[in-house]
């Protein structure tokens, strides 16, 4: 091989862009174009499509195939789960002060941050 050149099987290899395969698999997810027009706009085969579908296709998709939470319904879990506790915070703060008033004792340990725990310290027992 002389110098400059590349070997056959790296020269093809990254003749596409991303954007390129994105809009290719969008073009065909989304039903705007077949594969058989897919290829003759662009000049592409129909394993390369299938193969850009099945990497670059829809990730809902892809989700469900491996039968985990998609990003949008795990986010809509965790606003669901705040929603419950902060009601469940709150509520739990109105017992307290029902109790406090009640029993007139303090349930509620206040923080006081200029006092701080002092551990006792380690003393190492000197070996004889």
């Amino acid at each position: 091989m002389e110098i400059g050149q590349v070997p056959a099987y790296k020269r093809w290899s990254n003749i596409y862009s991303y954007a390129f395969r994105m809009e290719v698999v969008e073009a065909y997810q989304s039903g705007q174009m077949s594969q058989r027009q897919i290829t003759r706009k662009y000049g592409i085969g129909r394993p390369t499509i299938m193969a850009w579908t099945k990497k670059y296709g829809n990730l809902e998709k892809n989700y469900y195939k491996m039968r985990e939470k998609t990003p949008q319904q795990e986010i809509v879990e965790l606003k669901a789960a705040l929603r419950a506790s902060t009601a469940e915070n709150k509520t739990l703060k109105y017992i307290m002060e029902i109790i406090q008033e009640e029993y007139g004792e303090e349930v509620v340990k206040k923080y006081l941050p200029g006092l701080q725990l002092k551990k006792p310290s380690k003393k190492n027992p000197k070996s004889k």
